[in-house]
C-alpha cells in the first residue's frame, strides 16, 4: 500500500488537548500561578501547554511534587520549549536551583538567553556586590543566572562531567532521544540528591530502538508512580496519512496555521523522497526501528499472506541466508504459480552459538531433493559455507542483489506475491531498509539496526528474484507435436 499526496484540509483541525499516553489527571496543581508567569512572559498557552502543566505542578497532600519525574513526549515545533520558560522562570522566584542538559549546548543556550532577558527585568531579584548588581553570566561554557533568594539556573555539558559539582532542586533534560546512554543521566540525577522536593523533567520526540534511555523511562509509563510519562503521538494502528493521527501528535494544529500547513508539506515531500520514517518520528511522534526508509509498507506485505499456495507445476528456487556472525540462517522458497503470482515459503529458519553448518547443510540438501529444487541463490559473502550442499548454485551480490531488492518490492507492492508460514520474514521486514544508491538511484535492501540480523528476509528477496524471471523448467518435458 504505497501511501498517495494528501489533498488540501481546512485549517481548523485543532490538535489534541490531552495526551494519549498519560496517568490520571491530577487533583491539586499549581496550574493559575503557572498561566499568570506565562501572561507576565507575554505567552498564551495553549491547551495542551496547560494539560501539562497540570502534571508538572501536581502536588501531594503534603504540598510537595506529585511526580518526581515528568516525561514530556510530543512531535518537533509544538511549543516544548515555550512550556518550560514560565515553569524555569517560577522556580527562580521560589529559590530553587535549575540545570539544563540536552546534546549539544544550543538548545539551552537559546533557553538560557530568554530566561536571563526575562528575569532581569526584576533587577531588584538579584544580588550586589560592593553596590553593582550581578547580572546573569553569558560567557560560553559559563552560562548562569544566580539571584539573591539562592535560585539559580544553570546550562551544562551533554558529557559526564558537565553536571557534577552543583546541588539542583530542578533537572530539565532536552532531547531525550538522543541519548544512547546512561552516562549523561547516571552524572546529573545525583545532584538532585539534597534537595527536598526535587523534579526531573524530561522532554523529546519521540524515538528509535537506539534512544535506550528515552525506551527505559517510556518503559516504566503506567508502571512507576513518581513519573507522569505524558505522549502526545498518533496512535500506532492510524495510516501515516491519516489527518486524526495528525492532530494526535501536534497539539499546536488549529492554534498556529502554519503547524498543518508544514506537516502537510512535510509529508508529500518525504512521500516523494521515500524517507517516510522520518515523518513518522518527527511529525507523528511514532516510534520507529530505524530513519532510513523500510524496504516494503508493512500493510501491502500483510495484504499478501494467503491462506494456501498451489503446488510448485516446475521446479521451486531456494535461497539460502546466514548471518556474519554464524548465530542464525533461513532458507526460502519461491515458485511461480499458475495466475502468475509468486508463491513463497520460510523452510528453515534456524538459531545457533555458532550454526552447525554440516548439520544445516545436510537438512538443506535433503529438502532441495525432497522438492527437487532448480536453483539455490545465496550471499557469496556469507554463505558459501553451505553451497557445497546443493548441485547448483546463483550467487546473487552487487548489481543482481539490487535488482532482486527491487524486483521484492515491486512484487509486493503489485500483488503478485502470495506467502504463507513467513512469520520470521515478517518480523524480520520491520528491521529491513532500503539503502539507495546516490547515483544510480537504486536501492539495497539492508539492516535497519546493526544488533538485528535480517537473514530471513534476505532468503526471501534473493528467492523471489530466482522465481520472478525463470528459465521455465517442467517436471515432466511437453510433447512438441511434429508436422503439420
Amino acid at each position: 500500500m504505497v501511501a498517495q499526496a494528501v489533498p488540501a484540509v481546512p485549517r481548523t483541525l485543532k490538535g489534541h488537548a490531552k495526551p494519549r499516553i498519560a496517568p490520571p489527571i491530577p487533583a491539586r496543581a499549581g496550574v493559575a500561578d503557572f498561566r499568570k508567569a506565562a501572561v507576565g512572559m507575554g505567552i498564551t498557552l495553549m491547551p495542551w501547554q496547560e494539560t501539562a502543566a497540570r502534571y508538572l505542578t501536581a502536588t501531594d497532600p503534603k504540598g510537595r511534587h506529585l511526580y518526581r519525574e515528568v516525561c514530556i513526549v510530543v512531535a518537533r515545533q509544538n511549543g516544548k520549549t515555550t512550556l518550560m520558560k514560565p515553569l524555569i522562570v517560577e522556580a527562580l522566584r521560589a529559590g530553587k536551583r535549575i540545570m539544563h542538559i540536552a546534546q549539544t549546548r544550543e538548545l539551552p543556550r537559546q533557553m538560557f538567553g530568554v530566561i536571563a532577558d526575562a528575569m532581569s527585568a526584576e533587577p531588584d531579584l538579584f544580588p550586589k556586590r560592593r553596590g553593582r548588581t550581578i547580572w546573569p553570566r553569558y560567557g560560553s561554557g559559563q552560562e548562569e543566572v544566580t539571584l539573591a533568594n539562592g535560585g539559580v539556573y544553570r546550562i551544562a555539558a551533554a558529557n559526564r562531567g558537565g553536571s557534577r559539582g552543583f546541588a539542583n532542586d530542578l533537572l530539565v533534560v532536552d532531547e531525550l532521544r538522543e541519548m544512547v546512554d546512561f552516562d549523561i543521566l547516571n552524572a546529573a540525577e545525583p545532584t538532585l540528591t539534597m534537595s527536598p522536593d526535587p523534579q526531573l523533567i524530561y522532554l523529546s520526540n519521540a524515538g528509535t530502538e537506539a534512544s535506550v534511555v528515552l525506551n527505559a523511562v517510556r518503559s516504566r509509563a503506567g508502571e512507576d508512580e513518581s513519573l507522569a510519562y505524558l505522549e502526545w503521538s498518533a496512535g500506532t494502528d492510524r495510516p501515516v496519512d491519516d489527518r486524526e493521527g495528525w492532530r494526535e501528535a501536534n497539539p499546536a494544529m488549529g492554534h498556529y496555521p502554519q503547524v498543518l500547513r508544514e506537516i502537510e508539506i512535510s509529508y508529500n515531500a518525504r512521500r516523494i523522497e521515500g524517507t517516510l520514517a522520518q515523518f513518522e518520528t518527527e511529525r507523528l511522534c511514532r516510534w520507529v526501528t530505524s530513519l532510513r526508509e523500510h524496504l516494503v509498507d508493512a500493510d501491502a506485505w500483510k495484504a499478501c499472506e494467503a491462506p494456501t499456495l498451489e503446488e510448485p507445476s516446475a521446479r521451486p528456487y531456494m535461497a539460502v541466508s546466514m548471518d556474519p556472525s554464524g548465530k542464525r540462517a533461513s532458507a526460502a522458497l519461491a515458485w511461480t504459480q499458475a495466475d502468475d503470482t509468486i508463491g513463497l515459503k520460510l523452510l528453515f529458519d534456524v538459531p545457533g552459538d555458532p550454526i552447525n553448518t554440516d548439520r544445516l547443510g545436510r537438512d538443506l540438501r535433503d529438502e532441495t531433493k525432497r522438492l527437487r529444487v532448480g536453483t539455490v541463490g545465496f550471499d557469496p559473502m556469507t554463505d558459501t559455507a553451505l553451497t557445497r550442499y546443493f548441485p547448483k548454485t546463483e550467487p546473487i551480490a552487487g548489481l543482481k542483489y539490487a535488482n532482486a531488492s527491487a524486483r521484492f518490492v515491486s512484487a509486493v507492492e503489485s500483488d503478485k506475491l502470495r506467502w504463507m508460514d513467513c512469520d520470521a520474514v515478517t518480523d524480520d521486514l520491520t528491521w529491513t531498509a532500503r539503502k539507495a544508491h546516490e547515483e544510480s538511484g537504486s536501492f539495497q535492501a539492508v539492516r535497519g539496526n546493526e544488533d538485528h540480523p535480517i537473514t530471513a528476509s534476505l532468503a526471501a528477496i534473493r528467492a523471489v528474484w530466482l522465481a520472478s524471471d525463470p528459465k521455465v523448467t517442467f517436471l515432466h518435458k511437453p510433447r512438441i507435436p511434429v508436422g503439420f
